[in-house]
């Protein structure tokens, strides 16, 4: 009788997507599914390079210079927004405490963000732009450069519908 054993560059199904944020908006972007291997769909995760809100669209800048633009008619299903709800501590002059007392501060759960901090909101773009227009008190931005927070590989079971799921070799 064979025995499936899990080799390290088998192939398998994985939905592949990144999170960027700016202050307390986080924009999560589901890139697709992917037939490949796990090292790749990091890869493909990790292709992202810049991601900028603009008043009507989304862009996705890639480490090789390509881009893709979201509008809320064009893959409006790949992106949400969701909201920080933890209130954020005051400012803290880190450069008097010792070295353990930062220490205890990185690891304090206090500081950190958990999902249950975290509400879906079902904003368009344009509402998440004016959101952040607000937020900065600057109503003539023009755009937002949002920072990296996180990437996901999930991998899937092996009898997903084939349609939609992306060949990536």
């Amino acid at each position: 009788m064979y025995t499936r054993t899990k080799v390290k560059n088998q192939k398998q199904t994985f939905v592949v997507g990144v999170e960027y944020y700016e202050e307390d908006l986080f924009l999560e972007i589901e890139l697709g599914t992917f037939h490949t291997t796990e090292l790749h769909a990091q890869r493909i995760a990790n292709s992202i390079h810049n991601v900028i809100l603009l008043e009507n669209q989304i862009v996705l800048i890639f480490k090789n210079a390509d881009s893709i633009t979201l509008t809320d008619d064009f893959l409006k299903y790949a992106f949400k927004f969701r909201l920080c709800m933890k209130p954020t501590m005051p400012p803290l002059d880190i450069s008097k405490l010792t070295k353990q007392e930062k220490d205890d501060l990185v690891c304090n759960e206090a500081c950190m963000v958990t999902e249950e901090d975290m509400k879906e909101v079902q904003w368009d773009i344009n509402t998440a732009f004016r959101y952040l227009q607000h937020k900065y008190e600057a109503r003539d931005q023009t755009f937002f450069s949002l920072e990296f927070s996180a990437y996901y590989v999930i991998p899937t079971s092996e009898q997903i519908d084939q349609e939609g799921m992306r060949n990536a070799t």
